[in-house]
């Protein structure tokens, strides 16, 4: 089976613009291409390709794309599901390989096993469970995609490009692959969301990156447990696209 890695990019956002493109240091890499770094290592996905939403401020991820050699396709900027099925159709992907391009780091070291048993076990949708936010991916049949984009509300066809599936878990066959307890730690925030999240991800690539290695995500839990001045506006976030932020300040 196609096994692609289809990176939904644009750069609008209501809590930080360009997320994607932010630089991790003054003179780079921009978080896509951080991202990109670690999928390379994943033998098991054929192409990489960027997703990008319609609109002239959005040819950024054109240039970026044609920079890494990467393949590209334009879509609906609000309907990211339609753009995801409209690339898996054009690039004749059978299973999407689903990461936000707003993480830099990623558990890589999993991917390859996950697909394998995705394959096996003719899974319809799967994830890492319970893995770092911003660290994790789903793998999602194209043909589940487009029974979501029939059946789903506005909502679903929205980011949350899986939410019909995950609501809908019974008409789907899931996949819940466990990883070491030292993994699984949600709570540390490695999504780049509000630029508190810019500032920490910063911070771990000056003093964890070192000359062609990737950061292992154990090094960046390590970080985040002993650096609680670091991490504690990330603290106040929360888990789950913001929503502790909000709780936070209607709790004053």
């Amino acid at each position: 089976m196609n096994v692609d890695a289809l990176l939904a990019c644009r750069v609008t956002g209501s809590r930080l613009h360009g997320k994607p493109v932010q630089n991790l240091t003054p003179d780079g890499p921009m978080i896509i291409e951080s991202l990109v770094s670690y999928l390379k290592e994943v033998k098991s996905i054929r192409k990489i390709a960027l997703c990008i939403a319609e609109g002239n401020e959005n040819l950024v991820f054109q240039n970026i794309a044609e920079d890494m050699g990467l393949p590209y396709m334009f879509g609906p900027e609000d309907d990211v599901l339609k753009r995801l099925i409209k690339a898996g159709d054009f690039f004749d992907t059978d299973v999407v390989f689903r990461i936000t391009s707003e993480g830099p780091f990623v558990l890589h070291s999993y991917a390859d096993e996950l697909i394998e048993d995705f394959i096996k076990g003719e899974y319809d949708w799967g994830t890492l469970d319970q893995s770092p936010e911003g660290t994790g991916y789903e793998l999602i049949k194209l043909d589940a995609l487009k029974k979501s984009h029939i059946n789903g509300t506005e909502r679903n066809k929205s980011e949350l490009v899986t939410s019909y599936i995950c609501e809908n878990q019974q008409n789907f066959k899931m996949l819940f692959k466990e990883i070491d307890s030292s993994l699984q730690r949600p709570e540390v925030r490695l999504t780049v969301d509000y630029a508190e999240d810019l500032i920490f991800c910063q911070k771990v690539y000056k003093e964890l990156k070192e000359p062609e290695k990737l950061i292992k995500i154990e090094d960046i839990i390590n970080f985040w447990d002993n650096n609680p001045e670091a991490r504690k506006p990330l603290e106040n976030i929360g888990i789950d696209w913001g929503t502790g932020r909000l709780n936070f300040k209607d709790g004053g």
